[in-house]
């Protein structure tokens, strides 16, 4: 198997990271490899903000999402669930990287996912971890979505479109099992 089909059959979603910082060179690596993605009409209009883990913004956000999973929440047991879960949005990754879009490009939600998969490949080949987030999106989209895109330094005219997280692995997790006969037809 060449590597490329090696990385992407290897990688999974990790939810447990440890302390140690990704360094510089790392995260210019990460960067790169998501600015690499294929755009549509080569658009190139995704923005990376690079967070660091400690960065209160990160916490800030993730109250934000726990309240608003709270009022979404259908009954008392789905309540108590979200408030006894101890981990964050991010898993207390060391770097959290939130991508925005042109909110006027019909493309522009396609052209985030390629990028944040680019990312989410190129950390696994640095023997890093990941995870792709998207539950962020009513905080981001919601009544701070102003606020959070300036803290963020999102472009003008930019939104949300999906996150990912980056750290060194404090767990090991299986790739998820395929099944062809489910979610593949040959026409």
């Amino acid at each position: 198997m060449n590597e490329v089909l090696k990385t992407i059959s290897q990688r999974s979603s990790i939810r447990a990271y440890t302390a140690k910082k990704l360094t510089d060179a790392e995260i210019k690596a990460l960067i790169t490899a998501g600015l690499q993605a294929p755009t549509a009409r080569n658009m190139q209009e995704v923005h990376i903000s690079v967070i660091d883990g400690d960065n209160p913004i990160l916490k800030e956000i993730d109250t934000q999402c726990k309240l608003t999973m709270l009022k979404a929440a259908p009954d008392d047991e789905t309540k108590a669930k979200i408030e006894s879960n101890p981990n964050n949005f991010y898993y207390n990754a060391p770097t959290v990287l939130i991508l925005s879009a042109d909110k006027d490009f019909k493309w522009s939600k396609l052209d985030a996912g390629i990028t944040v998969q680019n990312i989410a490949l190129a950390a696994q080949s640095m023997k890093l971890g990941s995870l792709i987030i998207g539950i962020i999106d009513d905080v981001m989209r919601g009544e701070k979505k102003d606020y959070f895109a300036k803290l963020l330094k999102f472009p003008d005219n930019h939104e949300f479109a999906i996150a990912v997280a980056v750290g060194h692995r404090a767990t090991e997790k299986k790739p998820h099992e395929i099944d062809f006969d489910k979610s593949v037809s040959f026409i």
